[in-house]
């Protein structure tokens, strides 16, 4: 009945594994998700309609042009992280019986209870994706989807591109304030009331010191993590084991030698296919 129950429940997860394309259905990180576009959104508005307006020259268009490039980069960084398949490792049916009796044989086998099969080093499983990820650093609701081996990049650009996007955003602030301190702030309500500017404004700033500290600390996180080849859960629990040079481990994570690429959310780093996962025995 058991090993009935597990090829039913194969057949449920197969169709999204055998896809490019995935998705984690889980709400909360389907709120998170949209909340962050609806911030990003709120970002270009308060530009486009309080910063802006008032002082329309070659340097504000120029100024515009960068926090939208910010923007969008961030937006697109956090699809590609959110779509990407962070690294499942593939079901194969395995007893606790057989894992036992493989061991006692000399093998050194990591079994996940939940997922009821072999995996291999630097997996790890997934509540909230249901999954054992390989070289999974942790879940972020923020992009609905655990941060893995295949899209860790994606998820760097993401707290890059949002952090740049803020701390820009609040230049731009400080000097549209410098600006409208210089003429008495006659001007500065151009589109809106200046009551409604303030306050609008405020949010703004509120949500850029959100934005950039949260992001900074999460890319520093990441960054340190790629250099010393250990993820957030490796460091948790204080996993021994071979580390890489950090010059390989950023080869692996952005997809080859220093580059303008690396930057770059369209540039796909090579993905681990899931039939290298099939490994059954681990050091």
């Amino acid at each position: 009945e058991s090993s009935l129950m597990f090829e039913e429940e194969k057949v449920m997860t197969r169709s999204r594994d055998d896809k490019e394309l995935w998705f984690v259905c889980d709400p909360c990180g389907i709120v998170c998700a949209v909340i962050t576009y609806i911030l990003v959104v709120y970002g270009e508005f308060v530009v486009l309609s309080i910063l802006a307006p008032p002082f329309m020259s070659l340097g504000t268009a120029v100024n515009v042009t960068m926090f939208t490039t910010f923007g969008v980069l961030a937006v697109i960084s956090h699809v590609k992280a959110m779509f990407t398949n962070p690294g499942i490792v593939p079901r194969e049916s395995s007893s606790e019986e057989e894992v036992l009796e493989r061991r006692q044989k000399g093998e050194e086998i990591r079994y996940c209870k939940k997922c009821r099969s072999i995996k291999p080093d630097r997996a790890h499983h997934c509540s909230t994706c249901e999954r054992c990820i390989q070289r999974m650093d942790h879940h972020c609701p923020w992009v609905n989807n655990c941060v893995g081996g295949n899209n860790q990049k994606y998820f760097v650009l993401f707290t890059l591109y949002i952090m740049m996007m803020s701390v820009y955003g609040l230049g731009m602030v400080a000097w549209f304030f410098f600006q409208c301190v210089q003429q008495n702030f006659e001007g500065c309500d151009t589109i809106f009331p200046g009551a409604l500017v303030f306050i609008l404004t405020l949010f703004g700033v509120f949500e850029g010191f959100l934005f950039s500290l949260f992001t900074c600390i999460m890319f520093c996180t990441q960054v340190h993590a790629i250099a010393t080849d250990e993820t957030g859960i490796e460091s948790l629990k204080k996993e021994n084991r071979y580390r890489r040079k950090w010059s390989d481990s950023f080869v692996e994570v952005f997809g080859g030698p220093p580059g303008l690429f690396w930057l770059s959310p369209f540039s796909t780093p090579p993905q681990t296919p899931s039939s290298k996962y099939r490994l059954l025995v681990s050091v």
